[in-house]
């Protein structure tokens, strides 16, 4: 198995969520090693399980000149000879979300699907980017003998765009582990960091034009209009590679507006800062056009958190106990759910829904990883037999 820790943070949280639900399953019959590449910082690493095998090689870099000599012979045999030395050095039988090795290698390629976004907001993507991940998502399909996809509703995006390869697809819906290993910063001393005086609700999303920030802004207008002061933190990378001027453009409505006090941009902050920010937050938002499987939302499913979120086909899969929907198009909409959450907003309550999901999370995290190992063992089996 390999974990490409990138900047893409969603996807690194995604495979230390997994290796902790596998290591959760004390009679578990699959082992996970993590591969990474030399120059891959400690602090990546942690929340990963102190038992957890991690093998650093170059070969773990898709740049290395061994790796793209590798993928040559791939193109031209559908075998790739150096990852398959590689990893049967290390007795691996199934390599998972990351290359294919193709159907006839004796090792077991997994490949990982999160979504189909480029098809359902193509204006989001340059047509190079859309080609190119056309063409990944293909040849992926043809070399891997499974298909983890993240929801239902991506398996329908599935069916549509390779229905001759449909029985390789498994759905995982992954659970979001992070009150397991993550310790929350003392609220009173993230208050002084922060500046925190009052009540807010929390955005934890990257500045991508998906994830509709816009929306917020406008409802946060809206609500100031009707005489309520309604502040909304919103953490992550501000920068979106394939909208340069969309941060800026926010940033620049909301002062239009008169907002720009309560739309508080907080840029990225560290992980146990984020999960105290969640913690103490009258609810979490999460307003996106677009998710595979949202990790704000299971994050608030996980912590027992009150969350409002856009009604789109994902979210409604994911059902957060303590969710309210609103059109994603309609600031109104949210501006309503807004002044409801706050109106409804009870400190002890909140505490004691807190407790309860803490209880019942290492359940969902259990079968969230013995689903994981039934996929694994499958593809094994099929491929031996």
């Amino acid at each position: 198995m390999q974990g490409n820790a990138g900047t893409w943070l969603g996807g690194v949280n995604y495979i230390r969520n997994l290796f902790i639900a596998i290591h959760s399953n004390q009679d578990r019959y699959i082992e996970p090693v993590l591969f990474v590449s030399p120059e891959l910082d400690q602090t990546s690493l942690s929340g990963f399980s102190s038992s957890t095998e991690v093998v650093r090689t170059s070969l773990a870099s898709s740049k290395h000149y061994l790796r793209l000599i590798g993928r040559l012979f791939y193109s031209l045999s559908k075998r790739d000879p150096v990852l398959e030395i590689l990893l049967k050095k290390h007795r691996i039988d199934a390599l998972s979300h990351s290359y294919e090795l193709g159907m006839n290698s004796d090792i077991v390629s997994i490949g990982w699907i999160p979504d189909f976004q480029h098809i359902h907001l193509p204006q989001f993507f340059k047509r190079k980017a859309l080609q190119r991940r056309d063409r990944r998502f293909r040849q992926m399909i043809g070399g891997c003998q499974r298909i983890i996809l993240s929801s239902y509703d991506a398996k329908k995006d599935f069916e549509i765009f390779a229905p001759g390869a449909i029985n390789k697809s498994r759905v995982l819906q992954f659970v979001s582990c992070s009150n397991m290993y993550l310790s929350s910063t003392d609220y009173e001393r993230l208050c002084i960091k922060y500046n925190i005086e009052s009540d807010y609700f929390l955005l934890p999303n990257q500045f991508w034009a998906h994830k509709n920030h816009a929306v917020v802004i406008e409802a946060l207008s809206i609500l100031k209009k009707r005489g309520t002061n309604i502040v909304v933190l919103a953490t992550g990378d501000n920068s979106d590679y394939r909208n340069p001027t969309h941060f800026s453009k926010l940033i620049s409505r909301a002062k239009y507006l008169g907002v720009e006090k309560n739309f508080r941009v907080m840029g990225v902050v560290p992980s146990e800062d984020l999960q105290s920010l969640m913690l103490n937050a009258v609810a979490v938002i999460n307003p996106s056009y677009f998710e595979g499987w949202s990790t704000t939302v299971e994050e608030a499913k996980s912590l027992g958190l009150s969350i409002l979120l856009s009604n789109i086909p994902v979210h409604i899969e994911q059902a957060p106990p303590f969710g309210r929907y609103f059109k994603v198009d309609s600031p109104e909409d949210l501006a309503d759910k807004i002044y409801s959450a706050m109106n409804d907003y009870d400190p002890l309550l909140a505490s004691q829904l807190r407790e309860a999901a803490t209880k019942s999370l290492p359940g969902r995290i259990r079968r969230f990883g013995k689903a994981y190992e039934e996929i694994v063992l499958d593809a094994i089996s099929q491929q031996r037999q």
